[in-house]
């Protein structure tokens, strides 16, 4: 894969975000415009040979002012999927505070394992279950991703639908 231009997702990226939420219960300090980022957005925004890279970093730009999450299931599948390069902007754009990574809870993996099975006959994958996990702990139920059916079909474990906000049908 090719790396992407780096200029094209600073420039879209320009806006302070939070580095970490705080606290026990992340959703004390997010916004309902707030929103969780899956791998193959990620993937499309650092990777200027992907067929989605211009509008990944169009809807990087609709965002301005808005807080952008994701996990470290997704940070790690994206960085496996992106060359050297691509992969370190990731990791640099992340550390500048442009995405929030959160961390999975140790104490959710039965509920997790528990999840995976539920959704076995369409191969849910551990970066998913942890992005769906992450939005009840979030209260953020608006995700980028490309993955229209796996997100159209996920349950919350609190019962609540993950809207896409990108690459809608």
């Amino acid at each position: 894969m090719r790396s992407t231009s780096a200029r094209a997702v600073a420039c879209a990226s320009r806006r302070a975000l939070p580095t970490r939420a705080s606290g026990p219960c992340w959703s004390d300090c997010v916004k309902s415009t707030d929103t969780l980022a899956d791998t193959g957005f990620l993937v499309a925004l650092f990777n200027d040979g992907d067929p989605h890279h211009a509008g990944a970093v169009g809807m990087l730009q609709q965002l301005a002012g808005k807080r952008l999450y994701s996990c470290w299931e997704v940070l790690n599948e994206a960085c496996h999927l992106l060359d050297d390069t691509a992969w370190t902007h990731l990791l640099r754009w992340a550390a500048a505070g442009r995405l929030t990574v959160l961390a999975s809870d140790p104490a959710d993996l039965a509920a997790i394992a528990a999840f995976t099975e539920r959704y076995a006959d369409g191969g849910a994958d551990l970066a998913h279950v942890a992005l769906v996990f992450a939005a009840d702990r979030t209260g953020i139920y608006n995700v980028l991703t490309v993955d229209r059916k796996d997100f159209d079909r996920y349950r919350s474990p609190l019962g609540k639908k993950l809207k896409r906000l990108w690459l809608k049908d």
